[in-house]
């Protein structure tokens, strides 16, 4: 989208990208990167936004038998072992990436995001929470809720950490933290007010909710109308008060696209719907 600063347009099958990758469901991720990284590669400052589709349900397909001699060993279970091999096209291409970005001198000035959409539903799909046994055995623990249900993982790389101790963020953290937390690793000017989520580096309190207004915090979760403390030193009356954070949080995140409402606040800066 333009107003992500993505100029350039978009590229997908009819336009472009079939020259590079093949019309087989999934496509791979591996073949998009190869055909596509030369297009970018030698013309910084660059931002580019991949959608990659080979970890898509259903697991079982011709990438999962492709790489499952790799995960053959693991114990899983048949559709835990497809999904995961199926994803080992992405951990290919992002070899090929990081690899791409070494030889060219650039990977230290170069950085990657890597976060998912949502969880692996196929993998149980439309089964109750006490019935989801492929995730379960994903997991390592029995999901009951959507919060313990509907998570994934971020990574942010750069080649100039590679040498420094990894940082690991044990607070919960959301998908709406991630544009936070860029601004200010890039020093990028930003109102905090505009933004629903946190620089997850900060001292914020961390806060992680859904549509069905559950909730997690540092200090405890919020499922089923019910509170349940994570620690021994809750605040008088936090509960309540999460509680209508979270419902003016998902209120203000229906108004911005319901009523444009970027389109008031930044008139001034040309940016559309």
């Amino acid at each position: 989208h333009n107003n992500l600063g993505f100029s350039n347009g978009f590229m997908g099958y009819g336009n472009s990208m079939e020259e590079y990758v093949q019309r087989k469901w999934p496509e791979s991720d591996l073949e998009m990167i190869e055909g596509t990284l030369d297009l970018y590669l030698e013309h910084e400052p660059f931002d580019v936004y991949y959608m990659t589709v080979s970890g898509h349900n259903p697991y079982s397909n011709w990438l999962s038998e492709k790489h499952i001699s790799r995960i053959q060993e693991t114990g899983h279970t048949k559709e835990v072992r497809n999904y995961l091999a199926a994803n080992m096209e992405l951990e290919d291409a992002m070899a090929y990436l990081i690899r791409k970005l070494e030889e060219a001198g650039i990977a230290d000035r170069t950085v990657i995001v890597l976060t998912a959409d949502h969880f692996p539903y196929g993998l149980d799909y439309n089964a109750a929470f006490d019935q989801t046994v492929n995730l379960a055995d994903l997991y390592g623990y029995q999901p009951a809720s959507y919060l313990e249900r509907d998570h994934n993982a971020l990574l942010i790389w750069s080649g100039c950490l590679e040498q420094m101790e990894h940082i690991e963020v044990t607070d919960p953290v959301s998908s709406l933290d991630i544009l936070p937390t860029l601004c200010n690793l890039f020093d990028v000017r930003w109102d905090s007010r505009l933004l629903p989520g946190r620089d997850v580096f900060s001292h914020k309190d961390p806060l992680v909710f859904t549509v069905n207004y559950e909730w997690k915090t540092d200090l405890g979760m919020y499922v089923n109308d019910t509170f349940y403390p994570l620690s021994e030193d809750i605040p008088e009356g936090y509960a309540d008060t999460v509680i209508a954070i979270v419902r003016n949080k998902i209120k203000y995140c229906s108004d911005v696209l319901q009523y444009g409402y970027f389109t008031h606040v930044m008139h001034d800066q040309s940016v559309t719907d």
